[in-house]
């Protein structure tokens, strides 16, 4: 049998680069002929353009982005080197006119995770949704996501025909479930995120070590109330040195008290959550390595001007973290008490659910 798995593989963002890693390499551990279909989404690849792009951008984005241009350059390449390195790709790189001829080569497809089904990340390109694909029995999804708790009115009726032609529907939220119940009347399977299906032995592979010890790890997204300043006090009382993965120029200007650099390639962000002694984060994926490297760590989950982090939330919540989530400065605790073995425990079983679920529709049964 032969696997093609599509997904936003070529999005300059770590936690697409390692979903997608993970995904393709945990089929291929199964015993079945993986790829990653080399997909070019045209408003994806406007998106990352390092020079263009612009009217997706905002003024200061775009100002910003000159200003980063170098360091900027370098993560891509090392992006574009790692999954063409540590993935097997489609030997035929596909736009939207070509994808068609996909149908051929590939005994079942799968699309997922990330937020394949969210409408506005690829410009509603249906081609995530598999509309390409001719024969319905060789459509599946894995932890697909769509990145938002309601469909807008104006896109259900398509929604409900995309995801009806779906042989195998797997999502990654709660959310998406009921979506999904609500637009087609169909109850589907709630997964894992991709990075679960591998253990910290076997993302140690991968990891690139950073060489330094003695560090407080910091990795946001979008603005924080209290992580900067939480890391300082974190700093002041334990006496580390503070890394701030994705600091770019601009950052430095801001933190000059903070280490850290835009380039990170995906094998040094997992090197630097391997080593770290604490990690301070308000995204999932660094929710997610944290827990799997067994890191202390504290989440910020609410966000000012950002809606709530139900992911990391719900995952802290999963594998009994709770006690990690920071609201204020003076949720600065050392003496919080994580179960990790407890959290490998539940991880352990999901993964195994998980796996089960790719066994079954690899095998189209």
């Amino acid at each position: 049998m032969k696997i093609g798995v599509i997904t936003f593989h070529r999005a300059i963002n770590y936690g697409a680069a390692l979903q997608t890693y993970a995904l393709q390499r945990a089929i291929s551990d199964l015993g079945f002929d993986t790829e990653v279909i080399d997909y070019r989404c045209e408003h994806m690849e406007n998106l990352y353009k390092l020079i263009g792009g612009f009217k997706q951008k905002t003024f200061k984005q775009n100002i910003r982005g000159f200003i980063n241009l170098i360091p900027s350059w370098k993560k891509m390449n090392s992006f574009r080197s790692m999954i063409a390195g540590n993935t097997k790709l489609s030997p035929v790189a596909y736009d939207s006119k070509s994808i068609a001829t996909a149908n051929q080569r590939y005994d079942v497809f799968i699309t997922g995770s990330d937020q394949v089904f969210n409408y506005a990340c690829s410009d509603f390109d249906k081609n995530y949704y598999l509309s390409f694909v001719e024969d319905t029995r060789k459509i599946n999804s894995y932890a697909a996501s769509f990145g938002i708790s309601e469909i807008p009115q104006e896109y259900q009726s398509e929604y409900t025909r995309l995801l009806n032609r779906f042989n195998h529907l797997s999502v990654r939220e709660e959310s998406g479930r009921r979506i999904v119940r609500e637009l087609t009347g169909r109850d589907c399977a709630l997964h894992v995120d991709p990075v679960f299906l591998l253990n910290a032995a076997e993302w140690s592979k991968l990891a690139k070590d950073p060489g330094i010890d003695n560090y407080i790890l910091i990795y946001r997204l979008n603005k924080s109330n209290i992580i900067d300043d939480f890391a300082r006090k974190l700093a002041k009382k334990t006496g580390k040195r503070v890394i701030n993965i994705g600091q770019d120029l601009i950052d430095k200007v801001k933190n000059p008290d903070f280490e850290g650099n835009l380039s990170t390639s995906v094998e040094e962000f997992l090197g630097l959550f391997k080593h770290a002694d604490y990690v301070v984060t308000n995204s999932f994926h660094g929710t997610a390595f944290s827990v799997i490297f067994n890191r202390k760590l504290y989440v910020e989950t609410k966000q000012k001007d950002f809606k709530k982090n139900d992911r990391a939330e719900n995952l802290l919540k999963l594998t009994g973290l709770t006690d990690s989530i920071i609201e204020t400065l003076d949720d600065c605790n050392l003496d919080i008490v994580r179960d990790f073995e407890h959290a490998q425990s539940v991880l352990s079983s999901e993964r195994e659910s998980a796996l089960d679920y790719l066994r079954g529709i690899c095998s189209n049964e």
